[in-house]
């Protein structure tokens, strides 16, 4: 009798090892949007997401940059992918995010080809940055844009490259203090449109604003373009989503919408915020 239940544990035994096995074996399975399409997913930021269609592309650590000759093998993805990059667009006024898939309603995408052209269109295009490609501190970058002549040594001055070098101003708009291009920046801009025949509008100029907080810590960075056609002047938009993620946000939209640069951000912010299922996931732990 001793030797028959000896036998069954070790049966029994047996069979919880050949369990465990094909449960660890077992492929993670990727949810589904509403559209039956599995979403991307992975860590922004510290912080599990889920991403369908409205953000058409996503960059994860392992295939930033991939060489398109070569044929890129899929890899299943996790909650631990570290997410570097993604996109989307939305109207900023109304939260519209564009989506352009068959299966979606074909509102959105409607409205965004009705309306893209508009020199005054209200779309927007973020890029959410994360991990290897966060970069958040503005602070230092801030300073880095606005060395003074004072930090350069006498040799280094004909040597030195004024392009992306501002200079503080005491105007305000918006509640965003005024950065202005260097002075030399402009002259080599006036020299080189002249020697390759381009219009009088300056290259490649931005004026800068910023906001900062009261211990002079940025906490956003706006460059606005100088051009003489309306469809090209446009303002790039950067902040950081620090403490709910570590994750910095691009934006670009029409400088005629300068004045709504905080509501922007909003919008933005909940867009990307909407994609954390951190609750999700602890239920499925």
């Amino acid at each position: 009798m001793k030797k028959i239940w000896a036998f069954s544990l070790v049966a029994i035994s047996l069979v919880g090892c050949n369990l465990n096995d094909e449960s660890e074996s077992i492929e993670f399975q990727t949810p589904r949007d509403q559209y039956g399409v599995r979403y991307n997913i992975g860590d922004l930021g510290g912080k599990p997401v889920h991403l369908g269609r409205e953000a058409p592309w996503v960059e994860y650590e392992d295939n930033v940059g991939v060489n398109t000759k070569k044929k890129y093998k899929r890899k299943v993805r996790t909650y631990e992918s570290k997410i570097q990059a993604f996109g989307f667009e939305m109207r900023y006024t109304d939260g519209l995010v564009l989506v352009i898939y068959h299966k979606a309603p074909p509102y959105s995408e409607k409205q965004y080809k009705a309306e893209i052209n508009l020199p005054d269109n209200q779309w927007i295009r973020a890029t959410v940055y994360a991990d290897q490609s966060y970069n958040g501190d503005l602070t230092t970058r801030l300073r880095n844009n606005t060395l003074k002549n004072k930090d350069i040594q006498r040799k280094d001055l004909e040597q030195f490259n004024y392009k992306y070098i501002y200079l503080p101003t005491r105007d305000y708009v918006y509640a965003l203090q005024k950065y202005v291009p260097h002075p030399q920046w402009i002259e080599e801009n006036k020299r080189l449109i002249m020697n390759i025949g381009r219009s009088t509008s300056l290259y490649d100029i931005k004026d800068l604003y910023v906001e900062k907080d009261e211990t002079g810590k940025v906490m956003t960075l706006i460059k606005c373009s100088h051009s003489e056609y309306p469809k090209a002047r446009r303002c790039e938009q950067e902040f950081v989503l620090e403490p709910e993620m570590k994750a910095r946000i691009s934006v670009v939209f029409h400088s005629v919408h300068l004045k709504d640069w905080q509501f922007i951000q909003q919008q933005v912010q909940k867009v990307v915020l909407d994609f954390i299922v951190e609750s999700k996931v602890q239920k499925n732990k």
